[in-house]
């Protein structure tokens, strides 16, 4: 899905402790409330979606079952996580409509003009080369349909803050590769792949009470299960990352934003 080879950032101690943290079948904040939020006004009912780094597959049982999605096809890099997805799909009855297809960097396996809705949830900050990504993207979007999601962003003025600064160490510690674009570099890019009515919004109000969800269960009813699954030196690292993050956020050097444009 991105240039140049790939390295798996995820064992199984990592995508667990990611679950405990966000919810069973998510990685990244918010679970289904956040899917809500993503395609809040807009009707997929019976149409096609197709979401970019599907991870364990709540995103795509959450379209279907909560937002009738009619067709829902999933890709991702990671053998691991699209095992979880599948027993995730499986389990929801809803094999027939969910389709998981494992992928390598580059050109993405499907046709031009596929998909009513593409969707990217935390994941666009993984990408480096982010303009040959934007142009497939929009290269299987069917002409009037949407990119839509949520990622982290920088604001303009990054880099930033002690905080932020730590936080991206604590990352690279735990092998955790990202690259984040601005707020402006953002909407730039979706300009310039060919997208119109572009709409990035910062939620910082929402994901301050994720976090504040968050900082309870790490220190509250995740914190054995974390602990088991991470050692004591595993947890406290992620004890780190999570208080930095918040600061990170709560000082405005960290954003995470949804984002929908259309083709």
């Amino acid at each position: 899905m991105s240039s140049g080879s790939h390295q798996s950032q995820y064992n199984d101690a990592v995508i667990a402790s990611v679950e405990m943290v966000c919810g069973e079948g998510f990685m990244s904040p918010g679970g289904e409330q956040c899917v809500a939020r993503i395609v809040e006004g807009l009707d997929i009912s019976g149409k096609k979606v197709l979401e970019v780094g599907c991870g364990l597959g709540g995103v795509l049982v959450a379209l279907v079952r909560n937002h009738h999605a009619g067709a829902a096809h999933g890709m991702d890099l990671e053998a691991s996580v699209l095992a979880r997805a599948k027993k995730r799909v499986l389990a929801a009855g809803l094999e027939n409509t969910i389709q998981l297809q494992q992928v390598m960097p580059g050109p993405f396996p499907v046709d031009d003009d596929s998909f009513d809705f593409v969707v990217c949830k935390e994941m666009l900050c993984h990408i480096e080369d982010k303009k040959p990504f934007y142009e497939e993207l929009v290269r299987t979007i069917k002409p009037g349909g949407w990119l839509i999601g949520s990622d982290w962003l920088i604001s303009n003025e990054a880099p930033g803050t002690p905080a932020y600064e730590n936080w991206r160490a604590h990352l690279k510690d735990a092998g955790m590769i990202f690259h984040f674009a601005s707020f402006d570099e953002t909407i730039a890019g979706f300009h310039n792949a060919g997208l119109k009515n572009i709409e990035v919004s910062d939620n910082f109000d929402w994901i301050t009470g994720i976090h504040d969800e968050h900082h309870k269960r790490v220190h509250g009813s995740a914190k054995q299960g974390l602990l088991n699954a991470l050692g004591s030196d595993g947890y406290e690292a992620l004890v780190l990352r999570t208080q930095d993050r918040i600061e990170a956020v709560e000082n405005g050097t960290l954003l995470h934003c949804n984002f929908r444009a259309q083709k």
